[in-house]
């Protein structure tokens, strides 16, 4: 019995085997059958139905703009061409090659150093249904160009685009749409299954112009910004910290001025790595970029305010006047122009009383008040930098 109904198993494969071709025999001869043809038997045009199924992001290259994702490319549309009777050949649907049959020439407008669909179609498989719908899945890595606006990095949002394109037909007759679900998931939960240790997808939106021939996605990008603070904003803080915490050091300490060297350098160094990262653009600074720059000239202010005291205590030295401290900011203590007020000779022609007290006060206040200006300049110039970096807020156009 069992025997029996193996035999009756193998005999209607068999059939089926037959049928199958028979009916490729049919449907490919090349009396009937060009697949440069357009398989439509009206003047309305073949809708070619996009949608995006996303892997993973690869990466995004700042410097040379290139956004990597892997990823498959979902398309379906109708043959009129390729429709059969299915009691008839007993073979609802068949698998072809794509040069054995009509497929969309559809390419990568922005693609850079990538494989996907540089031959078409040519070379997948298709799944054709007795009611002449095609279906077509195209998988592998792309690269698209996506330009960087590097204005507020590293807290930035970016936007990266894949265009997709027809190459010979019109939209006339060849249209590109997407579906109720353009954008989709291997594990079909959101649009991003393997997360990126920098980037993650936020939102995207599609656009597909009904008179042309063209259909895109823009990803939107949102920058994971744990390791830039980690890393540059962090250490660049407590930089910040000491600077301010530097005026406090006496003026006539010779490490004050190797401190705030220290400490300016140090920022130009952070810049540098700042000008590494990001790509070379003059239309835009980063905001980490100002952030330095702000702090490097706080630091500036702190070294220039303490070789200003050290040139005006040696110029009075070379004077032949005893040694004093003239970088000594104790209310207190005697003002170091107090010194000098008998070795100072002023022209009596011409000097009024006002000018004399204005000369005295200068003795007496000049540096203290130098150094006040010069230590709310800073203060005012790091906080200005930090809440525009604390306060930067990007966003994506994208839906």
């Amino acid at each position: 019995m069992a025997l029996l109904v193996l035999l009756g198993l193998l005999g209607t494969l068999s059939s089926i085997l037959c049928n199958e071709q028979e009916l490729r025999s049919d449907l490919f001869n090349t009396t009937r059958h060009n697949p440069l043809a357009l398989p439509r038997d009206s003047s309305e045009p073949i809708n070619v139905t996009l949608s995006w199924v996303t892997g993973f992001v690869v990466g995004l290259d700042e410097i040379d703009g290139k956004f990597t994702i892997m990823g498959n490319l979902e398309m379906s549309w109708r043959d009129e061409l390729m429709r059969w009777n299915k009691e008839k050949y007993n073979v609802s649907s068949i698998v072809v090659i794509g040069k054995e049959a009509w497929t969309p020439p559809i390419y990568v407008l922005n693609k850079m150093d990538s494989g996907f669909l540089s031959n078409g179609l040519k070379d997948d498989l298709l799944r054709i249904q007795h009611t002449g719908e095609v279906s077509c899945t195209h998988a592998g890595e792309m690269a698209v160009s996506c330009p960087l606006d590097p204005k507020d990095f590293p807290f930035d949002v970016q936007s990266c685009v894949m265009m997709f394109g027809l190459t010979v037909h019109s939209s006339l007759e060849v249209r590109l749409k997407f579906s109720d679900t353009p954008i989709q998931s291997v594990t079909g939960a959101g649009i991003m299954t393997v997360d990126h240790p920098i980037w993650t997808i936020t939102g995207f939106r599609t656009t597909a112009p009904e008179y042309l021939n063209i259909a895109s996605i823009k990803f939107c990008l949102f920058r994971k910004s744990l390791y830039y603070t980690f890393t540059m904003f962090g250490p660049s803080a407590l930089l910040n910290c000491l600077t301010i915490f530097a005026f406090l050091i006496p003026n006539d300490q010779g490490e004050k001025i190797s401190c705030g060297m220290t400490i300016f350098l140090a920022f130009v160094v952070f810049l540098v790595q700042v000008g590494d990262i990001i790509p070379k653009n003059s239309n835009a600074v980063p905001v980490l970029g100002k952030y330095y720059l702000y702090s490097i000239i706080g630091s500036a202010i702190m070294v220039i305010n303490t070789v200003i005291h050290s040139f005006i205590a040696n110029k009075r030295l070379t004077n032949g006047e005893i040694k004093v401290e003239p970088m000594n900011n104790d209310l207190e203590k005697p003002s170091t122009f107090d010194m000098y007020d008998d070795t100072i000779s002023v022209s009596s022609n011409g000097i009024t009383g006002k000018k004399n007290a204005l000369v005295k006060f200068l003795k007496k206040y000049g540096l203290k008040i130098l150094d006040v200006i010069c230590f709310l300049t800073s203060v005012l110039l790091i906080g200005i930098s930090v809440c525009m970096l604390l306060t930067t807020k990007s966003k994506c156009d994208s839906v």
